[in-house]
């Protein structure tokens, strides 16, 4: 037989999980409505880097998250020392990863790649195998060996795929070189 104590506590503890679903449908409807009603339904379109001979600009093809990605100081010759960083929280676990990568200049393919990241037993990165809801970071110093006498607008196309096809990271980016 039950006692009056362990059926008030069993409602108390429904009421709670009732309003913290409540709670979280209201968040949800919310971001939702800004969603439907704003006027543009993309990322903002990021500045990078601004100098004398490039300048980087980005947005986030992933209607579900944007990415943060710097790289420190703008350089205004490829040669000079940068250190790239890139940040974003997972949705999904990534035991495996897989990027596809293409530069075009004037919808010319310049570069397409398709690499993968993370294996199974094969951790090439440290984030490799993180969990959903990790903060990832990457930071990386850069230098190019050759400055090359490139002149013009590049895009870049960047998609990360985990094992289950989930897109980890979609970013388009455009590099103007003078």
């Amino acid at each position: 037989m039950r006692s009056k104590s362990d059926s008030g506590s069993n409602r108390k503890a429904m009421k709670l999980r009732l309003c913290d679903n409540m709670l979280l449908v209201l968040i949800l409807s919310i971001v939702q409505m800004n969603w439907v009603y704003s006027q543009d339904h993309q990322w903002p379109l990021h500045t990078v880097c601004t100098s004398d001979r490039l300048t980087v600009t980005y947005r986030s093809c992933d209607p579900l998250q944007d990415v943060g990605f710097t790289f420190l100081p703008c350089p205004n010759s490829l040669t000079d020392p940068m250190t790239i960083r890139l940040a974003l929280i997972l949705r999904q676990s990534i035991d495996e990863l897989y990027s596809s990568v293409e530069l075009l200049l004037k919808d010319i393919h310049v570069i397409s790649r398709d690499e993968p990241l993370c294996l199974p037993h094969f951790p090439r990165f440290t984030f490799c195998g993180s969990r959903r809801g990790e903060l990832i970071t990457i930071e990386s110093s850069f230098r190019s060996k050759v400055d090359l006498p490139l002149k013009g607008d590049f895009h870049l196309n960047l998609h990360a795929i985990n094992q289950d096809g989930f897109q980890i990271a979609c970013v388009n980016a455009t590099i103007s070189i003078q």
